[in-house]
């Protein structure tokens, strides 16, 4: 079973430009994921504000969808739920609502502007596929890329905003990948397709480091000189490849087959 996925770097607060619908829509994709915070506008003051725009946000993303006639990792909206604020990330097949999946552990930074964290993972079945969705910092927790691979997840979308270092070198950029989304897609036994956001989100400015991987490496990743760019990662993945080597995997840690 091959899958497309696509990694839609932009610029947060942009809608998808005429060029890049069309350019998308000749691939095809099967899965398309946005950034974190992927329609917050740079001027946007704080989450708060950012909530109200929620609703608008969430047309755009469910049309969106079905324009491109794909299944939506919608990026993440700040959504308010009474006093609370939430990093949400909302699904939509063909425009049509699957679920949502609310930032398991939102930075300090987040914490700071009033964003709570969520109490559930997401996994979901879409035409023989267990998908499921994290959020940035999320991935710094390997016991939940363990929870979520127990649970039989392929495929796991990650929308991010990564925060520019100065003076960061390749080697460190790579390391840090390695360290943190491919032994993500090691754990969890699963493809991980990160996509990260470009410009700036209240005030700070991010780097794009967008990536496909799987457990046995990284597929496709931004180079450097597009961190500050928009950039589309598209890679079909190989889903029975991926179980076959899961099921080996486990006659090799199995205790009886030893």
């Amino acid at each position: 079973m091959l899958v497309k996925v696509a990694a839609v770097q932009t610029f947060l607060g942009k809608k998808l430009t005429i060029e890049e619908k069309l350019f998308i829509f000749r691939q095809r994709p099967d899965f398309i994921c946005l950034p974190e915070y992927s329609l917050i506008e740079p001027a946007t003051p704080d989450f708060a504000r950012a909530a109200l725009m929620s609703i608008e946000h969430l047309k755009y993303l469910r049309s969106l969808s079905e324009e491109l006639s794909t299944f939506l990792i919608g990026g993440s909206v700040v959504e308010g739920e009474g006093d609370s604020l939430y990093n949400s990330s909302y699904i939509f097949d063909r425009g049509v609502f699957c679920g949502k999946y609310r930032k398991l552990n939102p930075v300090s930074g987040e914490i700071a502007r009033g964003i709570l964290p969520g109490d559930r993972t997401l996994i979901y079945d879409i035409d023989g596929i267990r998908v499921a969705v994290m959020i940035c910092a999320d991935a710094l927790n390997p016991d939940l890329f363990r929870m979520i691979g127990r649970q039989g997840a392929d495929v796991i979308f990650i929308p991010t905003t990564s925060a520019f270092r100065p003076g960061e070198s390749k080697s460190e950029k790579h390391k840090r990948d390695r360290e943190i989304y491919l032994r993500g897609a090691e754990l969890a036994g699963a493809f991980v397709v990160k996509t990260c956001g470009v410009g700036t989100l209240i005030g700070k400015p991010l780097q794009g480091r967008s990536l496909i991987a799987a457990p046995w490496g990284i597929l496709e990743r931004v180079d450097i000189y597009s961190e500050a760019a928009s950039a589309i990662l598209t890679s079909i993945l190989d889903i029975e490849e991926l179980r076959e080597f899961r099921a080996k995997r486990r006659l090799v840690t199995d205790p009886r087959y030893q």
